[in-house]
């Protein structure tokens, strides 16, 4: 600090770098290095994971800027597009195993949630309702939300929704490489769509993200795109991919949105946390794989595929990483939109009903 109480120098030079569509392209820019260094070292999922890192890492130092709407809005129109041009006569025989495959995800689901819980609340002593909410894989928003009125400390149920996403971008590819022997990888040697073609299916799937995000569905901006590029190309219009070039700015992307959140993150209590909040994230992340290796082995399904549908991160973060390792990415896509509206429809009478438990006032 100056004599006058003034921000010095330092201060005042990272307030500049750091503010409006200086910080946000600072940010970006940290993103597309770490994730181009990543891929090109050879990691699976590298774009995704090397921008995640650096730019949480960015953050720590408070030099990130929250990704503003407009990129957020751009990065899930180009994953729902990729997703879309993926969408083939073996994705769509595949949909067969999905109602069996969704319905073994509903319990794990349950199962995720009651372990996590367990272990933060009987190991780690967390207040049952803080328990319960940083163990609900997904929903955040909402789960913020009712956090106070239910009683629960919102900083820990942040810290855990937050960084369960950073512990699966970077342990799901290392799982599935040491648990696969098959190509892991964007599919590569397939005709990119022209120019002209591709311009036509991101204004359709722009267009029709936004209609399903004006109707506040859950995850209305990557469901409208995959529902129009898939359109697009199932009906002929369309007959190749997005390019990958495409692909990897939506991976960098998504992936500097995951990280931009940790700005301004309370990295005190991260530490104080980290061991319990490991323990909740570990906790359900074995959990996963146990349901995994029991839906591959019983649909016939690559583990990789449903292990990716059936871990407990955000929906944007699978799908991005189901398309970097090659895997079907409408699979998993499905997975996490059933595991989105299952978690909605139930989470209020669960949360009336722990309220009622816990002696709070439910009409609050």
């Amino acid at each position: 600090m100056t004599a006058s109480g003034q921000p010095d120098d330092a201060m005042q030079a990272r307030k500049r770098w750091t503010s409006g569509v200086t910080g946000q392209a600072l940010t970006m820019a940290v993103a597309s290095a770490g994730g181009l260094g990543f891929q090109a070292a050879g990691i699976p999922g590298g774009a995704m994971s090397g921008s995640v890192l650096i730019v949480a890492l960015l953050a720590y130092f408070g030099w990130a800027t929250p990704i503003g709407t407009v990129l957020r809005i751009a990065a899930m129109a180009i994953t729902g597009m990729s997703v879309g041009s993926a969408i083939d006569p073996e994705t769509l025989r595949n949909m067969g195993n999905y109602p069996a495959s969704i319905a073994i995800m509903a319990v794990c689901v349950v199962a995720i949630t009651t372990s996590s819980m367990a272990m933060s609340n009987l190991v780690s002593r967390w207040p049952r309702p803080t328990s319960f909410l940083a163990a609900v894989p997904g929903s955040m928003a909402y789960i913020l939300s009712i956090s106070l009125s239910l009683g629960a400390d919102p900083p820990r149920v942040v810290i855990v929704q937050m960084i369960r996403v950073i512990f699966l971008v970077v342990l799901l590819p290392i799982i599935i490489v040491l648990e696969s022997d098959a190509h892991l990888g964007p599919i590569t040697g397939l005709a990119n769509d022209p120019p002209l073609v591709l311009l036509g299916t991101a204004i359709a799937s722009l267009g029709l993200g936004l209609v399903f995000l004006r109707l506040k569905m859950g995850g209305g901006m990557i469901f409208g795109s995959v529902i129009a590029s898939g359109l697009i190309h199932v009906s002929g219009l369309a007959t190749g991919r997005v390019p990958f070039e495409l692909m990897v700015v939506g991976q960098i992307m998504i992936g500097a949105w995951a990280g931009s959140r940790f700005a301004d993150f309370d990295w005190a209590l991260f530490g104080r946390t980290l061991g319990a909040s490991t323990l909740a994230i570990g906790t359900s992340l074995g959990v996963a794989l146990v349901f995994a290796t029991f839906a591959s082995n019983f649909l016939d399904m690559p583990f990789g595929a449903t292990l990716i549908a059936y871990a407990p991160g955000g929906l944007e973060a699978m799908v991005v990483l189901a398309l970097a390792l090659g895997i079907d990415p409408l699979f998993v896509s499905a997975h996490h939109f059933a595991r989105y509206f299952l978690i909605n429809l139930s989470l209020p009478f669960i949360i009336q009903w722990l309220m009622k438990r816990e002696g709070k006032d439910v009409s609050k």
